[in-house]
């Protein structure tokens, strides 16, 4: 090979790298942001480079434990990598998925929940539930509050009729989304 073929596939490979690179960074500081938990955002994060190495292995490696209650039969299906990690993300309790219907009992154990602790009480009553149009109408009206204890609702884009919903620090509710947008919007 000549010179400038060597230079051309090394200058790609580089980049490619650093693609690799850039892109586990994001997963890992999402994570951070939203679990706090250097391990767990670590372990995660390289899941989620198995997963952009080679989908079908990652596919095949988590099938029967993520992939076949969600209905997800193949490596192509598009929210494949989305749908591992909100799972783990609630088998940990940094995220929920609530249903698109209004439900303030659900809200409120979910808001109660990611919070750690800093919401003790209902945020929402039945009267409320029966005055939203949605469970994203609640969510939306739950910002109020969670502003007051420095916290924001991160979602997540899914084909589904679920609302998956984690908190944030509220200085960090930009950057959230953005990774979040960035990773699989």
């Amino acid at each position: 090979m000549t010179k400038k073929v060597i230079h051309l596939a090394f200058e790609f490979e580089y980049k490619r790298i650093n693609i690799i690179m850039k892109t586990a960074q994001k997963y890992f500081d999402l994570l951070s942001l939203i679990t706090n938990d250097e391990e767990l955002s670590t372990f995660l994060s390289k899941e989620m480079m198995e997963a952009e190495n080679n989908l079908q292995s990652f596919f095949d490696k988590h099938k029967a434990a993520h992939f076949t209650n969600r209905g997800i039969s193949n490596a192509d299906n598009p929210d494949l990598v989305l749908c591992y990690l909100l799972d783990k993300l609630e088998e940990k309790e940094f995220l929920c998925e609530l249903d698109y219907k209004p439900d303030s009992e659900e809200l409120n154990y979910a808001l109660k929940l990611l919070s750690k602790g800093k919401i003790r009480k209902d945020l929402f009553s039945d009267e409320d539930e029966e005055d939203a149009h949605g469970m994203f109408e609640l969510i939306f009206d739950a910002e109020d509050y969670l502003e007051e204890l420095d916290l924001a609702i991160v979602q997540f884009p899914i084909e589904s009729d679920s609302h998956p919903i984690a908190l944030v620090p509220l200085e960090k509710l930009e950057d959230a989304q953005t990774l979040i947008d960035e990773l699989f919007g």
